[in-house]
């Protein structure tokens, strides 16, 4: 999943050089150095997104959420990983991206499932019949704005 996000070269004396790509791919070596790439973007990812700049973490998600929204739908083996670097627009975060973490922590005591609405758009989202009645209840509602979050319902687990 991640490795859609980067691309680059790896060098490596251990795999053996006269072989076909299909076998290549098949290869223990290969499968050991994919899984800590795929690790080793994690933990950059991770840094950004926990860093004191938030400015840092929301230019990355400018330029490559859909590629985590489309990872967290595809990559079943790392989708959990996935999940806490996804960002979404709440009803009550005005118009700032939060975290599902954070929409949790901000959730009312009395408010015991996670509510969300798709739109096209974030005016249409906040202008919705159904965010009327449940903003009168004071509880926080996720806004999703992407059609990758119509696929897959990311909050359950």
């Amino acid at each position: 999943m991640l490795l859609y996000l980067s691309l680059g070269v790896v060098d490596s004396n251990d795999l053996p050089p006269n072989v076909s790509r299909e076998i290549l791919q098949e290869s223990r070596i290969v499968r050991i150095m994919r899984k800590r790439l795929v690790r080793k973007a994690f933990d950059m990812i991770l840094g950004i997104s926990f860093s004191e700049n938030k400015d840092d973490y929301d230019k990355f998600w400018d330029n490559f959420g859909k590629f985590l929204k489309l990872g967290c739908i595809e990559d079943h083996e790392n989708h959990k990983r996935i999940a806490p670097l996804l960002r979404f627009f709440s009803s009550q975060s005005e118009d700032e991206l939060i975290s599902l973490d954070e929409y949790v922590e901000s959730m009312k005591q009395e408010q015991k499932d996670i509510y969300y609405i798709a739109a096209d758009s974030l005016t249409s989202a906040k202008n919705a019949p159904f965010l009327e009645k449940i903003t009168q209840k004071d509880f926080d509602v996720n806004l999703i704005l992407n059609e990758f979050h119509y696929w897959k319902n990311l909050f359950v687990e």
